[in-house]
């Protein structure tokens, strides 16, 4: 199996449009991510997260985080988010990103998402392959904004669900 295959293949999962953001003591941080549905009951989402980067520092030191399902008028902002990088870069303040207060935990919202999804770690793994850790967490709020759609990402390219997929 080629490797360019293997990219190939995986291009072909689609997977939703979300930024992950965390706060951390007066640190806080975001960056593009997928997210994937664990289980109902308790409700548990998971995200991947690379070790180098400030936002894995910022779950590990609060044990909390938020996805922020991006809608379809946001597209932007998934760029924006997976363009900057830095321990030092506050992305909010440098991508000027509106956001608003989490109901349940310190991490920031992006504002006007299809979907905020609030999380409080239930369990992870460090120990993968590779450099990224697995983050199980529990949703202990979140809101919907049912006149938005949401974002998919499949081939290497952004997507709107449109009234076929609608929510």
């Amino acid at each position: 199996m080629s490797e360019r295959s293997l990219v190939q293949a995986t291009l072909q999962l689609p997977c939703s449009v979300t930024i992950l953001s965390a706060r951390a003591d007066k640190r806080q941080g975001a960056m593009t991510a997928s997210a994937m549905f664990v289980a109902e009951i308790p409700p548990l989402i998971a995200v991947s997260v690379s070790k180098t980067f400030a936002t894995y520092q910022l779950i590990e030191n609060s044990k909390e985080f938020a996805i922020n399902v991006l809608a379809d008028s946001q597209l932007d902002l998934a760029g924006k988010f997976g363009s900057i990088h830095g321990y030092e870069v506050d992305k909010f303040k440098e991508a000027n990103i509106a956001t608003e207060s989490a109901s349940k935990i310190g991490a920031p919202l992006v504002s006007d998402c299809f979907a905020n999804i609030e999380c409080r770690v239930r369990s992870s793994l460090w120990e993968v392959e590779g450099n990224h850790a697995i983050y199980v967490g529990e949703v202990i709020a979140f809101k919907v904004n049912n006149k938005l759609m949401p974002m998919v990402w499949l081939n290497g390219r952004y997507f709107t669900v449109g009234t076929q997929c609608r929510v």
